[in-house]
């Protein structure tokens, strides 16, 4: 399974560290279960992970130690913020095959210094194609695969499920996997759509996410103003 997300595959990408499990809350009776809880762990996670899939977008919501993201997703389109500690943040739009980035002067300035010319600018959008290696990699923390190939459990996991609890006002079912006083913790919506809602990890190679907003439209639209185009990196 992937355990790994938002690693941008950019130099400018800051190492991962654990996160606060989220409080659990008693369940309310009175909501009528989908009957996610009954399968087993590995079905759970699949299950969720392919309901975001076919939702077809969704906001999510990432943090680890330095880094943090903010963004609207789907299979053809992204909106939203990154954010890298040091090293600055960009905001960042994709519709298509079209990758507009715009930076803080923090990241200006690194990128600029590493390319050795002046790319990118904190009141110009830079655009390319995925075609482009650079803005290949500040698109990649979209991480689109997930409606294209949704993420599955590995068969040979030794994840368990608990008891349905209440996450951020939804109840949900999680699924934990725990080894050497760590542990990840993903939970499942038991009403409704069971759609992968939230992940907790104490993990040095996880981070914490929160999934939201499924199926509305993610609304991307090509910057207006001066653009610069896109350097061979």
């Amino acid at each position: 399974m992937s355990l790994t997300a938002c690693d941008g595959d950019s130099d400018a990408v800051a190492s991962a560290a654990g996160s606060t499990p989220s409080k659990a809350a008693k369940a309310s009776p009175a909501a009528e279960s989908n009957g996610i809880e009954k399968l087993s762990a590995k079905a759970i996670y699949d299950t969720g992970m392919k309901a975001n899939a076919q939702a077809g977008s969704f906001h999510e919501k990432m943090e680890r130690k330095g880094t943090k993201s903010d963004l609207r997703l789907s299979a053809t389109e992204c909106m939203g913020t990154v954010d890298i500690s040091e090293k600055g943040s960009f905001e960042i739009i994709r519709k298509g095959n079209d990758i507009w980035a715009k930076p803080d002067a923090t990241f200006a300035e690194g990128m600029n210094s590493a390319l050795g010319k002046t790319a990118f600018s904190t009141d110009k959008w830079t655009h390319g194609t995925p075609d482009n290696a650079l803005m290949a990699k500040l698109a990649s923390w979209c991480h689109q695969e997930q409606f294209t190939a949704p993420d599955a459990l590995d068969a040979g996991s030794k994840a368990t499920k608990g008891k349905v609890t209440t996450v951020d006002g939804q109840l949900a079912v999680p699924v934990v996997l725990g080894g050497k006083g760590e542990s990840v913790t993903w939970f499942v919506a038991t009403t409704g759509k069971p759609y992968f809602i939230k992940q907790d990890s104490t993990r040095a190679d996880m981070q914490d996410l929160t999934d939201s907003g499924f199926g509305t439209a993610v609304g991307a639209k090509a910057p207006s103003g001066t653009v610069l185009a896109a350097p061979n990196a």
